[in-house]
């Protein structure tokens, strides 16, 4: 690796990459969820939620330091046997792989819904991940770069909700914490509402990409910190633009409040919104399909990377062929998210373990 490739790594292309990557289409769902687990002024979970997150970061940074900054997969291949090493690569590159599909696929039943309801999924789905296709054929550094850019455009959408602040009410949000929840507290909806905070543990894998100017960890947190505000600001937003009855029935209530606001120039503004949101779902995507490729390359040594690629690609659209309505949707995206954090949690316990006992032997 030249230094010409990691000095393209700066910190706030990571802090941008971090938004862009917790920030996906749970978004539009994330109020919902809040307000019919944890009730009035659950949004106050949020907080704690961005804690264990920063908890997760830290133990990346331990595998970072105790490893003396090597990549994971120099870790793991010191430490591991072929047999053991293989199976855990290949379970680790399926749940990427799934989480990007799901994403994805995700992300056009919400098009579908609203703009094209008798166009074929698979039809939009095909366009939409032609674009990871394009951008999967430059270096990570490259996409890193990209997603910055892409931050911008995203950012319109935060401005936007400026434009129903007259209907905000802090009457609606009540004085009351944690009342009149759907599912006081239900784990599996805990975990549903921490999995839009997943796509930090990106941080593993670009170690090999960074310099000491690039901070990685920090950007990490400050990332996941502005995430964390925008997340908290949206749920407040929507509590206080909707009844509290209105809020758990609305399916995705961050995209619909934007159907109520109008401009001379521009009637259904929720068009251009989800129209913008298409790159955040567009880097994420593309990042996890990215990070499932990484894995399969230290499995197999192929000249040709576009090959592994579409290989993945390919067979992550078979996988998802199943679901096709809403409910099969969000049970796959609860499958996705629960897959996605137990990796996030146990692979830098793992290694950690490894670099231990690696280093009570010496």
């Amino acid at each position: 690796m030249n230094s010409f490739e990691t000095e393209k790594l700066h910190p706030i292309h990571l802090i941008f990459l971090t938004y862009m990557l917790q920030s996906s289409v749970l978004l539009f769902s994330l109020p919902r969820q809040v307000a019919e687990v944890f009730g009035t002024n659950g949004w106050v979970m949020l907080l704690l939620f961005s804690g264990l997150v920063m908890v997760n970061i830290y133990l990346f940074q331990l595998v970072y330091e105790k490893g003396n900054e090597k990549p994971i997969f120099d870790l793991l291949n010191d430490a591991l046997p072929g047999w053991l090493r293989y199976p855990l690569y290949l379970v680790i590159a399926c749940v990427w792989a799934f989480v990007a599909i799901v994403i994805a696929k995700q992300y056009v039943f919400i098009i579908q819904i609203i703009s094209f309801p008798t166009t074929p999924h698979y039809y939009l789905l095909m366009m939409f991940l032609s674009m990871p296709v394009f951008l999967l054929m430059y270096p990570v550094y490259k996409i890193v770069r990209v997603s910055s850019v892409f931050f911008m455009l995203a950012a319109i959408t935060i401005m936007l909700t400026a434009f129903v602040w007259h209907e905000f009410s802090f009457d609606r949000l009540t004085m009351f914490l944690f009342k009149e929840a759907e599912k006081p507290f239900d784990i599996g909806g805990m975990f549903d509402i921490y999995s839009s905070f997943l796509g930090y543990e990106a941080c593993l894998l670009l170690i090999p990409y960074i310099t000491k100017h690039s901070r990685l960890f920090r950007s990490f947190y400050i990332g996941n910190g502005f995430t964390t505000l925008i997340f908290v600001y949206t749920t407040v937003l929507c509590m206080g633009f909707y009844s509290f009855e209105q809020l758990k029935h609305v399916i995705y209530p961050t995209l619909h409040f934007f159907s109520y606001i109008e401009f001379p120039f521009l009637i259904r503004v929720e068009n251009l919104v989800y129209s913008l949101f298409l790159v955040k779902a567009l880097v994420t995507v593309t990042f996890f399909y990215w990070m499932s490729s990484e894995v399969i390359q230290h499995m197999f040594r192929v000249s040709n990377v576009f090959y592994i690629h579409m290989g993945i690609i390919l067979l992550s659209v078979i996988s998802m062929s199943p679901f096709s309505t809403r409910q099969e949707m969000e049970q796959a995206i609860s499958w996705a998210g629960r897959a996605e954090m137990a990796v996030a949690f146990l692979l830098p316990l793992f290694i950690l373990f490894l670099l231990g006992r690696k280093k009570v032997k010496t």
